[in-house]
């Protein structure tokens, strides 16, 4: 909760949000679908590995109208459930995983630059 307040501190309301919704991949995916009058998805078991192990891998695909929308691992299901959601909202979005960051710092006034043109007669 600290983190969040001080995030709502320095950037404001409106990025603290946005900053929540992106880390609640579920509920956001489903609001976007919502929005987009696409049907709810629902997450399968695509395949694991080493699930009696210290170390195991799932992936969980999520479909919508028997379309696979997004496709994501994890170390329990639930885990690869909203990493299936997070690789979701990427491709809706169109952000891929080589994009700049998110800037949440607070906006800066435009300062004059030092050197000013000259304009030629």
């Amino acid at each position: 909760m600290a983190v969040i307040g001080a995030l709502q501190e320095s950037s404001g309301a409106e990025r603290t949000g946005f900053f929540l919704r992106l880390s609640i991949p579920w509920g956001l995916l489903v609001e976007e679908l919502t929005k987009r009058n696409v049907p709810l998805p629902e997450p399968r078991l695509i395949r694991s590995a080493g699930a009696s192990t210290v170390l195991p891998l799932y992936f969980v695909g999520l479909y919508s109208d028997k379309k696979l929308l997004a496709q994501g691992p994890g170390e329990t299901l639930i885990a690869a459930e909203e990493e299936a959601a997070r690789v979701a909202l990427r491709k809706l979005y169109g952000y891929t995983e080589n994009r700049r960051p998110f800037d949440f710092s607070p906006p800066q006034q435009h300062q004059q630059p030092l050197i000013q043109s000259v304009s030629s007669n």
